[in-house]
């Protein structure tokens, strides 16, 4: 599969919201069309994203002040995601949107921030329970957009391909990161799975 790649530069915050938009609507757009209209969307950590008001999207933020679906726990979220697609008939996620804090600061911060205490399970592995949840109940053809300072996203391991790398540079300020926005795609079913099936039979 060929990795489409853009480099843009930056100046003021670590986001440029029209290209960053851009790139979310082009992602939509593709599940829309692949899907016949009948996508679903998950954000995770929507905080006050635009997809609040796109009807086909499930949202998620810890902190109860944004007005999302629910507000839970990552892993918790994930684990909610997979019952109801498991067990309650809830369409399998076409598209996520993986936009959690960074690093364990911003992890911290973002707790303090409204009151909660850190966990421990979160400074050993902050997403990667989630991940495999969510990449558990995803077919083949759907796709997740990760946001951070790396571009592993969720990774071969779970099923997926690079499709897309965005990196945003901030040129004005070189003690600060470039921002990655990675796309994949789910190609086939995670190593995990195989590993299941085999000891099952």
């Amino acid at each position: 599969m060929k990795l489409t790649f853009t480099r843009t530069n930056i100046t003021n915050t670590p986001y440029d919201n029209k290209h960053m938009r851009k790139i979310l609507d082009n992602q939509i757009s593709h599940m829309m069309t692949k899907s016949s209209g009948k996508m679903l969307g998950i954000d995770g950590f929507a905080r006050e994203s635009f997809v609040h008001t796109n009807p086909h999207f499930i949202t998620n933020d810890l902190n109860e002040e944004f007005d999302c679906h629910y507000n839970l726990e990552w892993k918790d979220f994930c684990r909610n995601i997979k019952m109801r697609v498991d067990n309650f008939g809830l369409r399998s996620p076409d598209l996520v949107f993986f936009d959690p804090p960074y690093s364990l600061r911003q992890l911290k911060d973002h707790y303090d921030g409204i009151g909660k205490n850190l966990k421990l399970w979160q400074t050993h592995n902050m997403w990667g329970e989630g991940k495999d949840m969510l990449a558990s109940t995803m077919q083949v053809g759907s796709r997740v957009v990760s946001f951070g300072w790396t571009s592993s996203g969720f990774g071969k391991k779970r099923g997926f391909e690079k499709v897309e790398l965005h990196v945003f540079e901030q040129v004005a300020r070189e003690d600060r990161y470039s921002l990655l926005v990675t796309v994949e795609e789910k190609v086939q079913h995670s190593l995990d799975d195989y590993t299941m099936d085999v000891e099952s039979e």
